[in-house]
C-alpha cells in the first residue's frame, strides 16, 4: 500500500530530470533533486547550492558533542571588530543558518565562509587556522579566490566582505582568536569542529538587507545574509570551470546529463570523483580549459549532482578497500515514483539491495518490480580512482533465485545422516550453519560475503578489474552464466591458501560452503559446465532415475534398517556402505564422471584413512596432509593408491579385522577405477582437485555420520 511522499511537489517537479533515467549521472541528478525537495520548498535563489546533507557527520548526537566554532564579528563602527569567539555544541536546527556548501576534503575552504573541519577531529590551533582562513582565504585577503574578491569589489553590498578582508590582513589575528578559544574548546578531546563568522550591522544600509531575524546579540549568520551567499555561489560557479585548471573552462554546448542547451562547465564533481582531468598530455579533449568538450555538465546540473551526494553516499557500503554503490532506481521515474524511490531508501533498515526492495515492497509492489540498482564498485587510491566492477541493471530476482537454491541445498541430502554432510553449528561457519536464513543469505549474496568466503583472495597491493569475488558478485546479480571451471579453480586456490599441512589444518567448513554454493548456482541455472562435461550442471535429487523399490531412491524419509542390511542387523559398516553409495547415487556430477568418481572415492578413502590415523594411532601428520589438494594430479593417485591399499590392510589387521579397512570405499574406488583408470584421466585438474578435497571432507566425517544414521535409525546399540 502506497503512503503519500515526504517531498515537496513543487521543488520534485523544478529539479527532477525529464526524460528515462538511463545512466549513472542521471541517477546521481535524480538523487539530487528528491535530496532538494526532502528539504522542502525553494525558498530562495540559494538552496541549489547549500549542502546541509555534508555536515550530518558534524551535528552533536547523544554520543558525542560536535562543536560550532563561531567568530563574532562587529560592522556597526567605523572599523571591524572581532567581537569573540562562541564554542557550542553543533545542534541540527542551527545548520540551516550556516550557509554551508561543501567544497572536497583537503582544500584550505569549503565554497560557504562556513566551514567544515577534518572527520578525525581538530585541535585548539587546527581550530584558529579554520577561524582565520574564513577572513584571510575565503574573504580573499589573501588574493586567491578573485571570485570572491569580484563580489566585493562588485556588489553594493560588497563592503562586507571588505571589512572581513581588513580582518583576515591582521598579522595578529591568529593571537587573538586563540586567546578566546582557549578557555572555551575541548581541545584535549581533539572534537570535530565546523568553524564560520556571525557578523552584527545596520542592515538599514544593505541594499539587500536579510529577511530573518539576528540572535540574541544581533548577530548573522552566513546563510542569513545574502551578500555573503553572492560570495559562496560565486564561488561555486567559479570553481565549476577552474578545478585543476589555470584557464576557465566552459563554453556554449549541450549538458551531457540533461540534455539541454546552453552554458556548460567541464571541471564539475560529481559524487563518486569519476571525472578528473588526467592523461592531458596524450588526450588533448582532456586538458582542463578543454574538458567542457568531453564532460560538459550545466550549472544547474552540477548543483544537483553536488546536492544528491550524501543520499549517494548513503546508498553505498565498503568491503575489501572497496567503496561499493548500489543505487536503487526505476528508468521511468515521474514524481509519484521519485517519491516512492525516496521513502524506500529511507525508510529501508539498511541501504543494502535487499532491504530496499523489502522497503519498496511494502510501499507498493507495482512500484517495486520496476526497481533496479546501479551497483558500482571503486577504489580510491589517494585520489586515484579504479572502477572494479559496474552492474547497471541489477535487480532482487537472481538474488532471491541463489538464496533459495542455497536453502534448497541445506534443506535437501547434502547436509543431512542419510547420505550428506553434517551441518555445521551457526557459529562455526556462515552460509551452511543451522541457522542460515534466506534475509541473511540475500544479504551475503548481495554486500559480496557469498563469494568473499569462497573464492580465491586477491593480491591486494595490485586490486584489478577482473577480481573474480567481484565477477561472481555481479553474475548473480544479473544472472550471467558462471563457468564451472572458473569457479573450481578459484575454490582450489581458496583452499590451498586455507589448508596447513605443517599444523595439520584443513579447511573443511570452507569446502562444504564451496560445494553447497556449487549446487545452489546450479540450482539457479547459473552454472555453465564445459560441452565436454555437462553433468556438472547436474543437481541432486533431480537426475537420478527414482523407483519406489530402489532403497537408494531418495526421500524425505529415513531408511528403512533392511535397506542397509538385508536382516535388519545393521553394522557400522553397513552404514558407511549405504551412505556412500546412496550420496554417489542422487549426484550425476558425481555419479555419471568415471574419472571425477575416482578423484572423489580416492579423496575419501584418504579422508577415512587420514581420520583413523589421528583417532587410532595419535599421528599429526596424517596421509591428508602428506597429500593436500593442491597437489593432487592423476599421476600421483595412480602413484599413491597401492600405498593407502598396503596402509588400509595393516589398520585392518590391528583392530582385528580381516581385510581392508574400509572395504565398502575401496571396492567402489576399484570399480571406478577399472572404469577409468587414472593414468588414463584427463580430468582438467582443478576438477579433479576440489572433487578430491570433496572426497577427503566426507572420508574424515563419514565414521561419526554413519553412527548418526543408525542412532536415527534406532540400531546403534546393535553395534
Amino acid at each position: 500500500m502506497s503512503r503519500t511522499s515526504r517531498l515537496h511537489p513543487e521543488t520534485l517537479d523544478e529539479y527532477l530530470p525529464d526524460g528515462p533515467i538511463s545512466s549513472l549521472r542521471r541517477i546521481e541528478l535524480l538523487y539530487g533533486a528528491m535530496t532538494e525537495a526532502a528539504a522542502g520548498e525553494i525558498t530562495d535563489e540559494f538552496d541549489l547550492y547549500y549542502t546541509p546533507g555534508e555536515l550530518d557527520g558534524f551535528v552533536s548526537d547523544a554520543d558525542e558533542d560536535r562543536y560550532l566554532v563561531t567568530v563574532n564579528v562587529d560592522l556597526t563602527g567605523e572599523e571591524p571588530v572581532l567581537d569573540g569567539v562562541t564554542v557550542e555544541p553543533l545542534q541540527p536546527s542551527e545548520v540551516e543558518k550556516l550557509g554551508f556548501s561543501s567544497y572536497p576534503w583537503g582544500q584550505p575552504v569549503d565554497h560557504s565562509i562556513t566551514r567544515r573541519g577534518s572527520k578525525k577531529g581538530s585541535s585548539l590551533s587546527t581550530a584558529v587556522r579554520y577561524c582565520r582562513e574564513c577572513f584571510e582565504t575565503w574573504a580573499n585577503a589573501n588574493g586567491k579566490e578573485p571570485a570572491v574578491g569580484r563580489v566585493a569589489d562588485e556588489h553594493s553590498d560588497g563592503w562586507i566582505i571588505h571589512d572581513l578582508q581588513t580582518l583576515g590582513e591582521r598579522n595578529d589575528l591568529d593571537g587573538e582568536i586563540e586567546r578566546y578559544l582557549e578557555a572555551n574548546f575541548p581541545s584535549e578531546d581533539s572534537p570535530k569542529v565546523v568553524a564560520t563568522v556571525a557578523v552584527k550591522l545596520d542592515t538599514g544600509s544593505l541594499s539587500n538587507p536579510p529577511e530573518e531575524s539576528p540572535d540574541n546579540n544581533g548577530y548573522y549568520y552566513p546563510g542569513q545574509l545574502p551578500i555573503l551567499n553572492e560570495g559562496m555561489a560565486a564561488r561555486k560557479l567559479h570553481k565549476l570551470a577552474t578545478k585543476n585548471a589555470d584557464k576557465p573552462s566552459k563554453g556554449e554546448g549541450t549538458c551531457m546529463v540533461t540534455g539541454e542547451q546552453g552554458e556548460v562547465f567541464g571541471t564539475v564533481d560529481d559524487p563518486l570523483d569519476f571525472f578528473t582531468i588526467q592523461h592531458s598530455e596524450k588526450f588533448a579533449e582532456l586538458k582542463p580549459q578543454r574538458a567542457w568538450h568531453s564532460h560538459p555538465v550545466s550549472s544547474q546540473a552540477a548543483l544537483l549532482l553536488q546536492s544528491g551526494k550524501s543520499l549517494v553516499k548513503d546508498c553505498s557500503r565498503t568491503r575489501d578497500g572497496l567503496r561499493v554503490y548500489a543505487l536503487p532506481y526505476v528508468v521511468d521515474c515521474g514524481s509519484k515514483k521519485a517519491g516512492w524511490l525516496y521513502d524506500a531508501i529511507e525508510n529501508a533498515d539498511a541501504t543494502t539491495i535487499p532491504n530496499v526492495q523489502e522497503s519498496a515492497e511494502k510501499n507498493n509492489e507495482e512500484f517495486a518490480e520496476e526497481l533496479r540498482f546501479y551497483v558500482i564498485g571503486v577504489r580510491n587510491d589517494s585520489g586515484d580512482i579504479n572502477v572494479l566492477h559496474e552492474v547497471p541493471n541489477a535487480g532482487i530476482y537472481w538474488p532471491r533465485k541463489v538464496a533459495d537454491a542455497h536453502l534448497e541445498v541445506l534443506e535437501g541430502s547434502t547436509f543431512d545422516s542419510v547420505a550428506g554432510f553434517r551441518q555445521p553449528p551457526e557459529d562455526d561457519w556462515r552460509h551452511v550453519g543451522e541457522q542460515t536464513t534466506r534475509d541473511g543469505m540475500l544479504r551475503a549474496i548481495t554486500d559480496g560475503s557469498y563469494a568473499r568466503d569462497t573464492l580465491a583472495y586477491p593480491d591486494a597491493d595490485d586490486p584489478t578489474t577482473t577480481d573474480p569475488r567481484e565477477w561472481l558478485v555481479a553474475a548473480m546479480l544479473t544472472g550471467e552464466a558462471i563457468p564451472a571451471d572458473k569457479l573450481l579453480s578459484q575454490y582450489v586456490d581458496r583452499i590451498a591458501s586455507d589448508t596447513d599441512a605443517s599444523e595439520g589444518t584443513f579447511p573443511t567448513y570452507l569446502v562444504l560452503t564451496q560445494f553447497a554454493q556449487f549446487e545452489a548456482l546450479a540450482r539457479a541455472g547459473l552454472l555453465d559446465a564445459p560441452e565436454d562435461r555437462p553433468e556438472l550442471e547436474a543437481t541432486s535429487r533431480t537426475t537420478m532415475d527414482q523407483t519406489t523399490d530402489d532403497p537408494l531412491a531418495p526421500d524425505e524419509s529415513l531408511p528403512h534398517p533392511n535397506d542397509l542390511a538385508p536382516d535388519g542387523d545393521v553394522k557400522h559398516h553397513h552404514a558407511r556402505k549405504y551412505r556412500l553409495e546412496r550420496f554417489l547415487k542422487e549426484r550425476s556430477a558425481i555419479q555419471n564422471n568415471q574419472e571425477r568418481r575416482g578423484a572423489f572415492l580416492f579423496g575419501v578413502l584418504v579422508g577415512q584413512l587420514a581420520d583413523h590415523q589421528s583417532r587410532e594411532r595419535d599421528m599429526n601428520r596424517t596421509l591428508r596432509d602428506q597429500h593436500p589438494a593442491d597437489r593432487m594430479t592423476s599421476d600421483r593417485v595412480q602413484r599413491v593408491h597401492s600405498d593407502l591399499t598396503q596402509r588400509s590392510g595393516v589398520y585392518a589387521s590391528e583392530v582385528g579385522t580381516s581385510g581392508q579397512l574400509f572395504p565398502e570405499t575401496e571396492r567402489l574406488l576399484m570399480d571406478a577405477f577399472a572404469d577409468a583408470p587414472p593414468k588414463s584421466w584427463t580430468l582438467p585438474v582443478d576438477d579433479l582437485r576440489f572433487f578430491y578435497a570433496l572426497g577427503l571432507t566426507y572420508g574424515a566425517d563419514a565414521r561419526n555420520q554413519a553412527f548418526q544414521l543408525m542412532d536415527e535409525l534406532g540400531v546403534l546399540n546393535d553395534e
